[in-house]
């Protein structure tokens, strides 16, 4: 057995340690793994003859999250591009799809492959694979980069928008995540890989229009 300590950029929260685990948990030869989005530390406890510290650093990086001092690291084979308008998409957990689909979109979902997001905006698609996309219009809620979407949520978890981001920095005056969600929600939720539609967390979008309203 072998342990890899890494440092990781892009979590900002509970609930980006919880997705970095489960990226890592779903690795044939993984024996332990402790993460950390405080420290930015993930350690890591694996079978050598099973895995190697590249595939491990590969699977962290193919989303959101990047090891520091590896970023370049990434499968032989490129993210493929949505079937309508071929642009690269991104890679989203699996989780995502019973929150944010409709009963009979979550019916077409592939689970045992790997699922895109499109993140252009004047695209209609919403998810799509090899073989299957889902529309934009199948979702419960908006994708708020989308363009047309009339409510713009920024965190998903708790159901906070654009506007209201807006109201509690320009009048309120509050500054951080924590007092903006603590303002609109008296339980603050952090499962932004099963309720972010990215499967992501949000803070990084959030704190960029904190420092656009001050």
């Amino acid at each position: 057995m072998k342990i890899l300590e890494l440092k990781i950029k892009g979590m900002t929260c509970a609930s980006c340690s919880s997705s970095v685990e489960k990226i890592v948990g779903n690795l044939n030869g993984i024996q332990a793994k402790y993460i950390n989005h405080v420290t930015d530390k993930g350690e890591i406890e694996y079978d050598e003859n099973i895995i190697s510290q590249e595939e491990i650093i590969t699977k962290i990086n193919e989303g959101h999250y990047k090891v520091i001092g590896f970023e370049n690291i990434k499968k032989k084979f490129k993210v493929p591009v949505c079937p309508k308008c071929s642009q690269s998409g991104q890679l989203v957990p699996n989780s995502v799809f019973k929150s944010n689909l409709k009963v009979e979109s979550f019916k077409k979902v592939q689970l045992e492959i790997e699922n895109y997001i499109c993140k252009n905006p004047t695209c209609d698609l919403a998810y799509y694979n090899a073989e299957t996309t889902i529309n934009k219009s199948e979702l419960k809620r908006e994708l708020w980069f989308k363009n047309g979407s009339k409510r713009k949520v920024i965190c998903y978890c708790n159901n906070i928008d654009k506007d209201q981001i807006k109201i509690s920095v320009t009048q309120r005056k509050h500054t951080t995540w924590e007092e903006i969600t603590s303002h609109y929600r008296k339980t603050v939720i952090e499962k932004c890989e099963i309720l972010n539609p990215t499967g992501h967390c949000c803070r990084e979008n959030f704190n960029e229009l904190i420092n656009k309203f001050k």
